[in-house]
């Protein structure tokens, strides 16, 4: 009910990200990963670059992110989703492209394939992705990865309207993954079994491609030893695989990624039990890391079309009707565009001027309950579009203060970049500096040093916000940061500089 709380209803930071990409006011994931893991603003559909990259200047406009940071530092990193690890959220991290449709050879134009390198084989092949201790998620079609067996003529309602893309080049980059990770102890893991195997604190490197596609929605994922994890198992054993005794820190970014494709086929139960299962993960994040030295960040990268409106009574189903029903109720959510205006309608016909309102379906004579069945749309389209709404970030932890107010989506790189002591804004905290951490842990007697951990955690927020409040209902992806700061976090420095160090290359 709207009495409710998710976990990160309760952080005590709260502020509003403006989302647009530099050409689009409503803008797509890769601009919108692309500016809170870089600091950039960049162009619709452009992964890790700035807006001025084109297929000939790729090397001029690439923008590091803060997965490099973190390995500069000698932070252990990783990257954990429910879509495919190719996707422009989890891309975002690692690589850089002028499209993200580029997850592999595939997709690329013939003439472009001999100077442009595929997003799969970027991760495997180039820093930082070859660098990285976690790799968890979906996608084995764009590494080559061989189907298992009893998995090929497995019917998967997807609910997303895009394609994995298929290896054409005959390349099997697991097997390169584990080649490349020769001497480490280093584990892939294709099934459930395989990841609660897995010797967690003592691998150094761990890749988990767990479906050929998207993994499935957690609502009909496949609960048995040879299906999916959970995204709070995966993010329970990332955590622990980065979060070493005596390590320089970690940096993790997670992605609750199918909240945004339900919504994009106006699946609005299963975009909500999406958001449940991110609260999940994030509960069992904040069960593994310390809060006293930890900063968690919790935002969307977009919002989406999608209303909570009418005047329902208090303890209403969010998922049901948003007036008292009549002869044609209307639900309290509904879409303002997609697939779900025909499934509203008794045929096709569009309505005109003069059309008699009984064409269409009353709410009450489809089956509701049926996980395929789409909330209304108020204008009929095969996927539905984004919204351009701020959206909500949430906060907690050493840094927390530093996310108020409204700001530009980029800001939050630099967050994650001043809290935890690594990239473009690590000059501007004193409780960085060799020197200065010395003198003050002397005189005061305090064993602290910086930062050392940093998580990012991605989903598509739209439905976390309509189980609890009408204000956030619309966002679509839900972002973490966390940084350790051992002893410091009362030493950040100089707060009010990174608003203006920050935003500058837009």
């Amino acid at each position: 009910g709207e009495e409710e709380q998710l976990s990160f209803d309760t952080f005590p930071n709260t502020g509003m990200s403006k989302t647009y990409n530099t050409d689009r006011q409503v803008p797509d994931s890769a601009g919108t990963a692309t500016a809170m893991f870089s600091g950039v603003k960049t162009r619709y559909g452009v992964v890790g670059a700035d807006y001025t990259i084109t297929e000939t200047n790729l090397e001029a406009a690439k923008v590091p992110s803060f997965m490099e940071w973190a390995q500069e530092e000698g932070k252990r990193t990783g990257i954990v989703t429910t879509t495919r690890i190719t996707h422009a959220t989890p891309a975002a991290c690692y690589a850089h492209t002028m499209n993200r449709n580029y997850e592999c050879g595939a997709k690329i134009p013939v003439g472009m394939k001999s100077r442009i390198k595929d997003i799969a084989r970027q991760l495997v092949e180039d820093e930082p992705g070859r660098n990285m201790n976690v790799i968890l998620g979906g996608g084995r079609n764009c590494f080559g990865a061989p189907v298992p067996e009893h998995l090929k003529s497995e019917y998967r309602f997807s609910g997303a309207m895009e394609k994995s893309c298929l290896r054409t080049d005959g390349r099997n980059l697991v097997d390169d993954w584990r080649q490349m990770k020769n001497g480490t102890k280093a584990r892939y893991a294709w099934k459930t079994s395989d990841l609660r195997d897995v010797e967690l604190d003592e691998v150094d490197h761990l890749l988990g491609l767990f479906a050929d596609d998207h993994m499935s929605y957690d609502t009909i994922r496949n609960r048995e030893d040879d299906g999916e994890p959970s995204l709070s198992e995966m993010t329970e054993a990332a955590i622990r695989v980065l979060q070493r005794p005596g390590s320089a820190g970690f940096a993790l970014m997670v992605e609750g990624g199918r909240i945004d494709h339900a919504h994009h086929q106006n699946h609005a139960h299963l975009a909500l039990a999406e958001v449940v299962e991110l609260d999940r993960a994030v509960e069992t994040a904040l069960k593994l890391v310390d809060l006293d030295e930890t900063l968690i960040i919790v935002t969307a990268d977009h919002s989406h079309a999608m209303t909570f409106n009418g005047y329902p009574d208090r303890g209403n189903d969010i998922l049901g009707f948003g007036n008292r029903p009549n002869a044609t109720p209307y639900e309290t959510i509904t879409y303002a565009n997609g697939p779900g205006f025909l499934q509203h309608r008794w045929n096709d016909t569009l309505l005109t001027e003069d059309a008699d309102w009984a064409t269409w379906v009353k709410v009450g004579q489809l089956n509701r309950s049926d996980i395929t069945y789409r909330h209304l749309a108020a204008f009929p389209l095969g996927d539905e579009t984004h919204g351009g709404e701020d959206v909500a970030v949430f906060a907690s932890g050493p840094g927390a203060s530093l996310v108020r107010g409204t700001f530009e989506q980029n800001y939050i790189a630099y967050v994650m970049s001043y809290a935890g002591c690594m990239g473009p804004a690590k000059r501007l905290n004193l409780a960085c500096d060799d020197d200065f951490r010395l003198e003050f842990n002397q005189s005061s007697g305090a064993a602290g040093s910086h930062p050392m951990a940093a998580i990012t955690i991605i989903t598509t927020t739209t439905t976390i916000n309509s189980v609890t409040s009408s204000k956030r209902s619309s966002s679509n992806s839900e972002t973490w940061t966390i940084t350790n700061s051992h002893g410091n976090r009362k030493r950040l420095g100089r707060t009010t500089a990174i608003a203006s160090a920050c935003c500058r290359n837009v």
